[in-house]
């Protein structure tokens, strides 16, 4: 192993000590950044992660016993089964010191456990190890889990861009609060916010799946998946929906103003009130730059019936009939 993969797997450990002991905001972002410089990071990361996973299912007694080469000898066969497990999981851990780029696919190729955040303001770039590749709009929090058997994803918060490499054996299945989104291969964003979810299909087909309702989608079309059911519409494909938001655009439709405002908070450390009922009851379109935020708000006055104010990164909206 080179000076160079040495280093990298001593940043790991480092990582890894301190989310043990619990990190603060400003470590987690370090580590973020970290993760995002290369490839060899983050796969060395999620590495040694996994060992921990595995070790984490034995106790300490289990593992001294395994240093005792005479209790070994008095076993039971099932027992020593056990200890086996324990054994292969420090010979993972070897091998993630000493090779750690090539081990992991190596004793389990389908097998990867990951999570990952994405600051305010800035986007996030994935390649995972089924050749899948993600972009994770800002504020944004995916954990994923595959096995041999399903690639599962789980969407806490935020947007992202699912670019889904074909595997018929093993479907790709997001979550994102009751909302369950299916594929085999295909290229379409996932949108959760505070009560729905947006799903938009670039190509390839998609099954959305809600508590009562279950609907596919195809290219060019999308759903919102919200309380009252899921609402299907078409769109054209040659707006670019689906990946807007990596040229830093907003695309709205119809969309309330708490909605707008929420979007525009994954990129601006701003707060928001809405002054009244009728003023929650506003929808806009329209296509904005998120990093203009004070042109929108200049905009906001000439479009609808509203007041615009702000103070200290608060900004209140006024009916202003």
């Amino acid at each position: 192993m080179d000076r160079h993969n040495v280093s990298i797997q001593q940043q790991v450990n480092h990582w890894l000590e301190l989310e043990r002991q619990g990190l603060s905001k400003a470590q987690q972002q370090a580590l973020n950044r970290w993760l995002g410089e290369s490839r060899a990071h983050q796969t060395a990361y999620q590495e040694s992660k996994q060992v921990e996973r595995l070790l984490s299912q034995f106790s300490e007694q289990d593992i001294a016993q395994l240093e005792n080469p005479v209790t070994h000898s008095k076993l039971k066969p099932k027992t020593t089964q056990r200890y086996f497990a324990i054994a292969a999981c420090f010979a993972l851990f070897a091998l993630s010191f000493v090779g750690y780029q090539t081990w992991f696919f190596q004793v389990n190729k389908d097998t990867f456990h990951a999570s990952y955040q994405s600051p305010r303001g800035e986007l996030r770039t994935i390649s995972l190890p089924d050749n899948s590749l993600l972009t994770l709009d800002a504020k944004t929090s995916l954990a994923i889990d595959f096995d041999g058997n399903r690639r599962r994803n789980k969407l806490l918060s935020g947007r992202v861009l699912f670019d889904v490499a074909s595997d018929k054996s093993r479907p790709f299945v997001i979550s994102a609060g009751s909302t369950k989104i299916t594929v085999l291969g295909t290229r379409f964003s996932v949108d959760k916010k505070a009560n729905s979810v947006r799903i938009v299909v670039d190509h390839g087909r998609v099954n959305v799946q809600s508590q009562h309702q279950q609907i596919t989608l195809t290219k060019g079309q999308m759903a919102v998946v919200g309380s009252d059911g899921i609402v299907k519409t078409e769109f054209d494909p040659n707006l670019n929906l689906v990946d807007a938001f990596k040229q830093g655009r907003l695309v709205f439709d119809n969309a309330p103003l708490n909605e707008v405002f929420e979007e525009f908070k994954r990129h601006h450390a701003i707060s928001y009130t809405l002054s009244t009922q009728s003023t929650e009851q506003l929808v806009i379109s329209g296509t904005f730059l998120a990093s203009e935020l004070e042109s929108f708000l200049n905009l906001l006055p000439h479009v609808l019936p509203v007041e615009v104010k702000e103070s200290n990164n608060h900004i209140v909206i006024v009916n202003s009939r």
